[in-house]
């Protein structure tokens, strides 16, 4: 097998040095259909929340601590969409989504799912700098009344190209609704460097995306997690016993393992929050590498809890790489020591919440807020009765939110304990007042 290239053999050392490696050793322990990590089957007459457009990656508003807010009794949450009347209202037009996509809001009074509204475009039009806008979260501003810091990502298709980026408005409600003023100005936070991440020279099927915008309680400072690749020449790594793990005598590099360059990265933020300035960030080692395992690690997000650390992401069955294998859903790692590790696969194996054999794309993109509700998007869904339900001849399309579910989080255990009605957000802050009022159960 090729060694990785000598310009970035070095900073690939570096990262190894300071981040935890998620093994192949910890992915053969993933099994699939475990009652405490398995998302519910969804019947198949599910209901829609919204029939004129395409819903999927999904997060509500929350404050820097990461606590789900509402804002003058709305709950609000923001999603990427497209509308079905531009991509075809088909099985195509879903699957071209990503090309039309764009971040929208939804606010409801009760947030159980029922009486979603669905507001329109957040980013004025012309503002972003590139063709689409992909995912992100929604922060409300500290010590402001109604300014919400938007971190996002801009995409173009040709040249490729996906940026973490920022804008700013002020939200705004009456009895009546809820509405945005603002966010015309889209600002660069950082781009891949190459040196602590792939770019597209060194990756063509790089990741670099999906910024969580949080502020740490060890240190004060405010940091942005993304998804991100090893730095180095795709297929090109060396995969040793590190990226292995403690596996059985004679155990060989599997075929294929060194096309898994998956990590989460995280950056500091440098200038100053309270201006609104999000456009100076340090770049800093990934936290968690999924060398020789996976190839994808989609959307991380960070809860505190009880003295610890719980990172979360999501990925597919089809981006594990070699002999390692685990379904659609979302993985995590715990530390006792903070944000910067080390970590511990959650449950043995990394996997806190995968799809059913019985419907394996059931459900895509979850995100755990910090009471451990977890919100996902409806995929697809196999006909009933299906043989083979990883191929079927018939299946339903979802493009609409899934049943919300809870996890309670014991040390490096994880459990399914609770079904919440489909696209239900539970809040812990309700503002501009911060207040703890969300006892529903």
């Amino acid at each position: 097998m090729t060694a990785i290239s000598s310009i970035n053999k070095s900073a690939l050392l570096s990262q190894r040095k300071t981040g935890t490696r998620w093994t192949i050793a910890d992915a053969l322990k993933i099994h699939a259909d475990d009652p405490t990590t398995t998302m519910p089957l969804i019947d198949y007459d599910f209901p829609v929340i919204d029939s004129d457009v395409w819903q999927w990656d999904t997060w509500a508003l929350r404050d820097i601590n990461g606590r789900t807010v509402t804002f003058k009794g709305w709950y609000v949450m923001f999603a990427l969409v497209a509308d079905r009347a531009a991509t075809g209202n088909t099985v195509e037009g879903w699957h071209s989504r990503n090309n039309f996509s764009y971040i929208g809001f939804y606010y409801s009074r009760t947030g159980n799912g029922s009486d979603w509204k669905f507001g329109g475009r957040v980013i004025q039009p012309g503002a972003n700098k590139r063709d689409w806008e992909w995912s992100g979260c929604a922060v409300m501003r500290e010590n402001t009344t109604n300014v919400i810091d938007l971190f996002y990502t801009s995409v173009n298709g040709t040249p490729a190209q996906s940026v973490p980026s920022h804008t700013a408005g002020r939200i705004l409600a009456d009895d009546n609704g809820v509405w945005f003023e603002g966010f015309d100005v889209c600002t660069d936070m950082f781009e891949a460097d190459g040196v602590n991440y792939a770019n597209i020279a060194e990756d063509q099927y790089w990741d670099f995306r999906d910024p969580h915008v949080f502020v740490n309680p060890d240190d004060g400072n405010i940091y942005a997690l993304f998804e991100g690749n090893v730095p180095g020449m795709r297929g090109q790594y060396t995969i040793d016993s590190d990226e292995m793990g403690n596996l059985p005598p004679a155990s060989t590099v599997p075929a294929g393992a060194q096309y898994g360059a998956a990590a989460i990265g995280i950056a500091r933020l440098v200038s100053d929050a309270n201006s609104g300035d999000f456009s100076r960030w340090e770049m800093l080692p990934a936290l968690v590498t999924a060398l020789g395992v996976n190839d994808q690690t989609e959307r991380p997000h960070v809860v505190f809890q009880d003295g610890l650390t719980y990172l979360f992401t999501i990925s597919h069955h089809s981006t594990f790489t070699g002999n390692s294998t685990g379904p659609d859903g979302v993985y995590g790692f715990v530390s006792r020591n903070g944000i910067f590790g080390p970590y511990a696969p959650l449950n043995g194996s990394g996997l806190v919440l995968g799809n059913p054999s019985d419907a394996p794309y059931e459900t895509y993109s979850h995100f755990v807020d910090p009471a451990g509700y977890v919100q996902s998007f409806i995929d697809t869904l196999p006909q009933p009765g299906t043989v083979d339900p990883g191929n079927p001849q018939t299946y339903r399309i979802g493009g609409t939110l899934a049943p919300t579910v809870r996890i309670v989080m014991e040390g490096e255990r994880t459990f399914l304990t609770e079904v919440h009605a489909f696209g239900s957000i539970f809040a812990q802050v309700a503002w501009p007042v911060s207040s703890a009022f969300d006892t529903r159960s």
